[in-house]
């Protein structure tokens, strides 16, 4: 089994409160073991299983795929998505979840 950490900044503390740490009511944070050879799409998958409120705000179940709206950080470098839809999870792995920033 591999440990993963996933950090979401997306204001779903009270949502999640449960099962993940939440140091913020916009900071969400969860460490789990995650099956060897699991993908970061798969793992999103069954996180929205779970989680309901990931489904709405962060992983669309229908295109497999974050929303257009969340920016990915991996393992501390920004990343387009799509590089890491199918990336299998190591131990160690830190992916945080943030929301588009805009405005001037």
């Amino acid at each position: 089994m591999n440990r993963v950490t996933l950090e979401l900044w997306l204001w779903l503390s009270q949502e999640l409160k449960s099962d993940f740490e939440c140091p913020s009511e916009m900071r969400s944070v969860k460490t789990e073991e995650v099956k060897q050879g699991m993908t970061f799409r798969q793992w999103m998958r069954e996180l929205t299983g779970r989680y309901p409120s990931i489904s709405k705000k962060v992983f669309d179940v229908e295109t497999q795929c974050l929303y257009p709206d969340v920016v990915m950080n991996y393992n501390d470098r920004v990343v387009n998505p799509p590089e890491v839809y199918d990336r299998i999870l190591r131990d160690g792995d830190r992916i945080t979840l943030l929301p588009l920033a805009g405005g001037g």
